[in-house]
């Protein structure tokens, strides 16, 4: 495990603000009025078969209302069901070409949107399929977002509603500095687009506050839903989610978590497409496995006290949680794992108890 540096330096200290000179010139070569870094917002976008429903993504990007230039980086996982003709055409039609580049490892395309001037597209049609094999994007975008403030994320088959969500979002993290992430409500679909009730799902929203939601995190899993997040680029690019060995959403939000506040916005932004090949229903397939190793993941950077500061008595509830998430799981892994880092722990072992108990 990497000694983490302190909390203060970890969320302010910028990253490098050199953009390469490709990408800080238009189409003529005039370098760009809004100095070196010329995005305020990168917006992700991962999307693979998703050729009937990248378009509704598309648009949702393309309709933000934003007082600051923001780029959308879409990658598209070698679909096979002609997603990549489709953004293809979306591009031909809707932006002008500003840079192009082809690799072994993808084709990518950088362009303009003709009306909204603030919009940026940076498509990446990989040439073969990297989840399948593990394989890192990082190299392919580093310098292209380097000196963004935010990430915001959105899968292909999901879309926006709201034009503002981005710029409310930003101004909302503008004006709190102690807050990593901001998210908001949403509206469930179905593969048609009508409305859909999924009470899990649904329920996410009585989780969800503004302030420090760590211990609600460690007390419910993930309650944040993936494509109604703004997280300060600095999250993303952490120790405490680089370390994780599962780049999962729940890993990048348990690690804004370590880092500081969220802010919580209950109107609804997007809408959540519920498909068999969904990230929800993929993860049901694979069982507990990865949420339970990245649990303990983040228990093991809480327990060593490599987060934010905290007082005594909120440390004795985390500690007490994370028990009571032993408790309920039987993961004797973690409760090993606790009581041999924190000898002491095994005193709040019937406070645990009690409190599980209770609430079941």
């Amino acid at each position: 495990m990497k000694e983490h540096p302190s909390i203060h330096n970890r969320v302010t200290t910028p990253l490098s603000r050199k953009v390469p000179l490709a990408f800080r010139r238009g189409v003529r070569g005039e370098a760009r009025a809004w100095g070196e870094a010329p995005y305020k917002v990168c917006v992700w976008c991962i999307t693979y078969n998703h050729a009937p429903y990248i378009t509704s993504a598309m648009d949702g990007f393309c309709r933000q209302q934003t007082r600051f230039p923001y780029i959308c980086t879409i990658f598209d996982d070698a679909s096979t069901d002609g997603e990549p003709e489709v953004i293809e055409q979306y591009l031909h039609d809707h932006f002008n070409t500003e840079e192009t580049k082809e690799t072994d490892d993808y084709r990518l395309t950088i362009a303009r949107h003709q009306e909204n001037k603030n919009c940026y597209f940076a498509v990446f049609l990989l040439k073969y399929n990297h989840h399948s094999l593990g394989k890192s994007r990082r190299a392919y975008y580093k310098d292209l977002i380097a000196g963004v403030d935010y990430v915001a994320f959105c899968e292909g088959d999901d879309y926006w509603t709201d034009v503002l969500k981005l710029q409310k979002q930003a101004d909302a993290l503008d004006a709190n500095p102690k807050a990593m992430l901001a998210y908001t409500g949403f509206r469930i679909i179905d593969g048609e687009g009508k409305p859909l009730s999924r009470p899990v799902i649904e329920s996410f929203s009585g989780c969800s506050h503004s302030g420090d939601n760590l211990p609600t995190l460690l007390r419910h899993l993930n309650y944040v839903m993936t494509l109604t997040t703004m997280y300060r680029m600095g999250v993303w690019f952490s120790d405490f989610f680089v370390d994780c060995p599962y780049k999962m959403d729940f890993a990048l939000t348990l690690s804004a978590a370590l880092m500081g506040d969220f802010i919580w916005m209950p109107e609804q932004t997007a809408c959540y497409r519920s498909l068999e090949s969904g990230m929800i229903a993929t993860a049901l397939r694979q069982g507990v496995h990865w949420n339970q190793n990245v649990y303990r993941h983040y228990a093991s950077l809480v327990i060593n006290g490599q987060c934010k500061p905290m007082s005594f008595r909120h440390h004795l509830n985390i500690m007490t949680l994370i028990l009571m998430r032993a408790w309920k799981k039987k993961d004797k892994q973690l409760l090993k794992d606790t009581l041999r880092i924190r000898p002491l722990s095994c005193l709040l072992l019937p406070i645990a108890f009690v409190r599980l108990k209770i609430k079941y």
